[in-house]
C-alpha cells in the first residue's frame, strides 16, 4: 500500500538576518518550484531542436494563517530579506526529503477578509551563487 505526506509531517523554517521563525504550524500550502533554462544547440540542417541545459533557478511560495501579535514572523519576512528556506515535507527522519533553499524574501502579502481568517503568502526567489547554491535530497 502507498504512503502518502500528510501536512502535520511538515517541518518548514525560514531564517534570515531577523531570526528564525516556524511556518510549519501556521502553513495552509507550500509550493517547491525549481526550473532550468535551455540553451539551443540545433544547427545547419537540423530537423529538430537541441537542448543543453543551462541555469537552474526556483521559486517557493508559502501561505501562512496571520497570527495576532505575529509582528516577529512579520519582521522575519520583510520584502528583501536574505536567508535560507527548510522545507521538510515528511518530518526530519533520516532519508527523507529536504529542500534547503537559500533564497530572498519576496515580502509577504498579507489579506485581511472580513468574516473570514487572515492569511500571509509570501514568495521566495533563488539566490543562486551570491548566497549559496539550493539543495533537494535527503536528510
Amino acid at each position: 500500500m502507498a504512503e502518502f505526506i500528510s501536512g502535520p509531517t511538515m517541518v518548514m523554517t525560514w531564517s534570515g538576518t531577523a531570526g528564525s521563525v516556524s511556518l510549519a504550524g501556521d502553513y495552509r500550502t507550500c509550493t517547491w518550484s525549481p526550473s532550468i533554462d535551455y540553451v539551443d544547440a540545433s544547427a545547419g540542417s537540423d530537423t529538430q531542436h537541441g537542448r543543453l541545459t543551462a541555469l537552474k533557478d526556483a521559486t517557493a511560495a508559502v501561505t501562512v494563517v496571520a497570527q495576532a501579535a505575529g509582528t516577529a514572523i512579520v519582521a522575519a519576512l520583510a520584502v528583501g530579506t536574505a536567508g535560507t528556506l527548510v522545507i521538510q515535507p515528511e518530518g526530519t527522519a533520516t532519508n527523507k526529503r529536504k529542500i534547503t533553499f537559500p533564497c530572498y524574501c519576496d515580502g509577504a502579502v498579507t489579506d485581511f477578509p472580513y468574516a473570514d481568517v487572515a492569511v500571509m503568502s509570501i514568495g521566495f526567489t533563488a539566490g543562486g551563487a551570491v548566497l549559496a547554491l539550493w539543495t533537494d535530497g535527503v536528510n
